[in-house]
């Protein structure tokens, strides 16, 4: 991709962190959780519905060492929910984990007493870490980024958090920027990503920078670079839709087996990536292709929020032929066979029901 954003995350290493114990619990696929409403006027969340889907991809092998799931971020339509349901979502999300695979809980906000709020409440649940951005809409300058940091840091006492650098929101944080609040004890992770040109070679600077020291999770499609110098995991949204398969993915990668692994990305990762990519211009939010997904496989979607639109038919049926072609198992009317990827060789230990 010309225009290609590298995105990484990476969780940093300062004196007297357990960095070994953070790159065990941030290892493999990150799955941004759904948030699920029910279909009537106020679209109110439908929180048995989140826990179904919680459980079935923990069921699937998203566990401790495979997987790590994000709790109301993007994928999860933080902008539409009030401080109160991000709360309600992040517990339903804790509580239907039941300790098997860590969480992030995303606290990201424009107002610093309400990400404060949002962090200590993920704390006291029992979180494994949070994600924080700098606030959006008005321009950040690093010295706005280093006080807003330190002051969840302060207010908070044994939450890791994660930091998410958004160069959309006019602020791409410099490295120099990146090490002064790694060396606060729980800032623990970096979510990147970078609009600094050129953005491939800045992507493997950092990587060779940051891996000796940091678990690296790879959020761009950047998979076999990140692994290769010395990454641990990648984000996509396709692991809600079929988690066992990118926890198999996340072993190809690990064990070095890139021209399988590439072969995977290149049928299935791409390709969804690249529909979610085209709705993307006609709607906002990111959950609506997800939700299709997991309608067509009788799981629970279901609807959207404004200004977020649910697919059309004709964008249905275009979904619907691409997971046929992907080989997504238990779509109905589907003949072809899944993609070919060693789930159980790789993750013998998961009892898949």
């Amino acid at each position: 991709m010309s225009t290609m954003v590298a995105m990484v995350a990476v969780v940093a290493v300062v004196a007297g962190k357990d960095i070994a114990g953070i790159k065990e619990n941030i290892q493999g696929v990150v799955v941004p959780v759904l948030t699920n409403y029910f279909n009537n006027t106020d679209k109110d969340i439908d929180h048995d519905s989140i826990a179904a889907n919680v459980k079935y991809v923990v069921s699937r092998g998203v566990v401790k060492g495979n997987g790590i799931l994000l709790s109301g971020a993007s994928g999860g339509d933080f902008p539409d929910l009030s401080t109160s349901e991000r709360k309600e979502v992040a517990k339903t999300i804790i509580t239907a984990a039941d300790g098997k695979v860590p969480v992030l809980v995303c606290v990201q906000s424009t107002r610093l007493p309400e990400a404060i709020e949002l962090a200590k409440y993920a704390e006291s649940i029992g979180a494994y870490g949070i994600q924080l951005s700098v606030p959006y809409y008005w321009t950040t300058t690093d010295d706005d980024a280093l006080r807003w940091f330190r002051a969840v840091h302060e207010a908070t006492s044994g939450v890791y958090i994660f930091i998410y650098n958004v160069p959309w929101e006019s602020y791409d944080m410099p490295l120099p920027v990146i090490k002064e609040l790694a060396k606060l004890p729980r800032i623990a992770g970096l979510k990147w990503a970078t609009y600094r040109a050129p953005v491939i070679y800045n992507t493997h600077v950092y990587l060779e920078q940051l891996h000796d020291d940091l678990a690296i999770v790879d959020n761009g499609g950047a998979y076999v670079d990140t692994y290769l110098l010395g990454g641990t995991g990648f984000i996509t949204h396709l692991a809600t839709v079929w988690p066992e398969q990118q926890v198999a993915l996340h072993h190809m990668l690990k064990r070095g087996d890139y021209a399988n692994a590439s072969r995977v990305i290149t049928e299935t990762n791409r390709k969804w990536y690249g529909f979610r990519l085209k709705i993307g211009d006609r709607t906002s939010g990111e959950s609506s292709v997800v939700k299709a997904a997991l309608d067509m496989l009788g799981r629970p979607g279901g609807v959207e929020r404004e200004p977020t639109r649910d697919l059309n038919e004709e964008e249905r049926a275009e979904l619907k032929a691409l997971l046929g072609e992907m080989g997504v198992p238990g779509l109905s009317g589907s003949s072809r066979s899944a993609v070919p990827v060693p789930v159980h060789d790789v993750v013998n230990s998961i009892q898949y029901d």
